[in-house]
């Protein structure tokens, strides 16, 4: 039971990021989306473009998650 909070917080950060990404592509909002790969069909040009707005919330969600684990979840040993 002490690795629920961790695993709570690993959880809320990809699910994050697995539901911003589809919500900014079915949507097309391009800042919503973790990458946005471009290629040139006329070169080999290959360009990856990385949106902060996903990452930050992706964080925050996780640390919120944490602190809910540990609210929930206190550890055996510390006798609580």
């Amino acid at each position: 039971m002490k690795y629920i909070p961790y695993y709570m917080s690993t959880l809320g950060f990809f699910l994050t990021l697995v539901f911003s990404y589809l919500i900014g592509s079915y949507f097309g909002i391009e800042w919503l989306m973790f990458y946005d790969l471009d290629t040139a069909s006329g070169g080999f040009t290959f360009e990856a473009g990385i949106s902060w707005v996903p990452i930050i919330l992706a964080l925050l969600i996780a640390y919120l998650g944490w602190r809910i684990g540990i609210k929930r979840s206190p550890d055996e040993s510390s006798g609580n």
